[in-house]
């Protein structure tokens, strides 16, 4: 009997073993699948930013009436978030209007355009909340009426100050930003979000950081500050530098008007290509005798079309043009938001003199020659915002462009695709072949 009760007891001794084995493994299994739950949420958010990102500069890129432009957030004022973008009057516009969920549908009224829509996409962050969008007054067109000038001179004289974006200790990333995306997370703090109408600060965090307040739903001046700070998950109480309570999980990605204004530039300098094409085929029936006009003289504010001038400006219709051939200017063969936008102001242009109306039809083969590209009948040179020492406008080369060949007098310039700098930002593209 004895034997048989020892028997039983190793027995239940396994049994307890087996029991609290399975229960640690239970718990540790629970812990990975919380941790990688954790992660996959966080990775979705990663991914909706960077791919509302994309999209924002896509649709401001692509927009067919008003290149650079970007869309008035959905805001909660006409009663819920419906996806619009919710436009004001330019009476009435005040910066808490430029605050909202990213749109994804069409633009209301007062601001709508024949072809002025929304995102096409719905972007959600890993929580399954709808992504927030904060865009600068410089870039916000209140009516089809009103003009906004979007061209390279904006990056460092704007109208008014870009917004400014703030790391986890509150230092600058930078101060030169066009657009914020923001995904609000979970529910923090006293946030409450019933209703589905509730207005920024239900969404949106702030912190104090090294006793500085800051706050993502807030936007009351022009240069407002967003920060991307530390997740509450990772921040211990007492912390060095937040403030307690700590309550913040906003995630953010921006765009800094240099990365939409070099999207803008290849897009301007494809209108030119296509324009100078276009007038070219036009030029006459007979292919042998096709030409592409002359420019205008560099810094010509009129880009008046100088006769023989084979290297400067784009020409525009100007009553001072001195040029013989017919058909002085490329107006009617640009959009109207180049003209509106005076990209014509940062475009260089040169062509072969065998594709001139003196000696038209390109016969010889074309004497221009882009690093290692030769034969080049036409080139154009987006010349970006002016560098530090550049004085526009003027009829100097050294002042639009940025290195020694593009700037020597002589035909040969730097290859397309040339690596751009902070002392290079000139972009070439050839018009033909």
């Amino acid at each position: 009997m004895k034997g048989s009760h020892n028997q039983q007891q190793g027995l239940a001794m396994l049994i307890l073993v087996f029991m609290i084995v399975l229960a640690f493994t239970g718990y540790m299994v629970s812990g990975l699948n919380s941790d990688a739950y954790k992660r996959n949420r966080e990775q979705q958010t990663v991914r909706a930013l960077a791919q509302a990102k994309e999209a924002l500069i896509g649709w401001s890129v692509a927009h067919p009436e008003y290149p650079g432009i970007m869309p008035f957030p959905d805001r909660n004022a006409d009663g819920d978030y419906d996806g619009n973008s919710d436009c004001v009057p330019a009476v009435a516009l005040n910066y808490s209007h430029l605050i909202g969920r990213l749109p994804n549908a069409v633009q209301t009224a007062p601001c709508i355009g024949a072809l002025q829509n929304g995102l096409s996409g719905s972007f959600v962050d890993g929580e399954g909340e709808p992504l927030w969008y904060a865009v600068s007054r410089n870039l916000i067109r209140t009516s089809v009426a009103g003009a906004v000038v979007i061209n390279p001179s904006i990056i460092n004289t704007p109208t008014f100050n870009w917004l400014i974006v703030r790391d986890k200790n509150g230092q600058i990333i930078s101060n030169r930003v066009a657009a914020v995306i923001m995904a609000p997370g979970r529910v923090v703090g006293a946030q409450n979000r019933a209703g589905g109408i509730a207005g920024p600060a239900a969404y949106l965090d702030g912190a104090v950081v090294n006793g500085v307040p800051y706050s993502n739903a807030d936007y009351t001046i022009p240069n407002e500050n967003f920060i991307m700070s530390e997740d509450m998950q990772h921040v211990a109480n007492p912390h060095p530098v937040y403030a307690q309570p700590y309550q913040f999980n906003d995630k953010l990605i921006y765009i800094t008007i240099d990365e939409l204004m070099l999207a803008l530039e290849q897009r301007a300098i494809r209108e030119a290509r296509n324009a100078l094409n276009a007038y070219y085929l036009a030029s006459d029936l007979n292919p042998a005798n096709r030409y592409y006009p002359y420019a205008a003289v560099l810094g010509d504010l009129n880009h008046a079309c100088e006769d023989v001038t084979l290297a400067g400006a784009l020409p525009l219709n100007s009553a001072l043009a001195t040029c013989t051939h017919p058909n002085v200017g490329l107006n009617a063969l640009l959009p109207n938001w180049f003209i509106e936008s005076q990209w014509h102001d940062f475009i260089y242009y040169v062509i072969s003199n065998d594709c001139s109306f003196a000696t038209p039809g390109c016969l010889g083969g074309g004497n221009l020659s882009a690093g290692a590209q030769l034969n080049v009948n036409a080139l154009l040179i987006s010349s970006g915002a002016a560098l530090v020492g550049q004085v526009r406008p003027s009829n100097n080369p050294v002042d639009y462009l940025d290195s020694i060949e593009n700037t020597d007098g002589d035909n040969v310039f730097d290859a397309v695709g040339t690596a751009l700098s902070n002392i290079y930002n000139d972009q070439m593209l050839i018009v033909e072949p």
